[in-house]
């Protein structure tokens, strides 16, 4: 990468972090999925940083072309997001479920003081 690259990276990186700890401060964002914004922020910052690093971890990987393994990364990354957004999905599904079947039970029990 160019060294403008490697600023642009940098600025990008610094400002995803501050991005994700104002929403933290807002509590727009929950703590645990700040915590893997974060590190996704501080592995772009360690890149930036460190502009050979990617270079090495794709010798030691056996990766020829170093962008294929910075898109490999990223595809692994969004595939694991998937995921989890899956499981946080069907998690809340069957929550959203019982408390529906909850408040059925609840109106109806309502419903019969009423009427007595």
């Amino acid at each position: 990468m160019t060294g403008t690259a490697h600023v642009l990276v940098a600025v990008l990186a610094l400002a995803a972090l501050a991005l994700i700890l104002r929403l933290v401060r807002m509590q727009a964002l929950k703590a645990k999925y700040s915590v893997l914004w974060l590190t996704v922020g501080v592995v772009l910052s360690v890149a930036a940083a460190v502009p050979g690093v990617l270079d090495r971890v794709a010798d030691e990987v056996g990766v020829a072309y170093q962008p294929a393994l910075f898109l490999l990364l990223g595809f692994g990354f969004l595939l694991l997001l998937a995921m989890h957004f899956s499981y946080e999905l069907s998690r809340l599904e069957t929550r959203v479920r019982t408390l529906a079947e909850e408040l059925a039970l609840l109106r109806h029990e309502v419903e019969e003081r009423e009427e007595d």
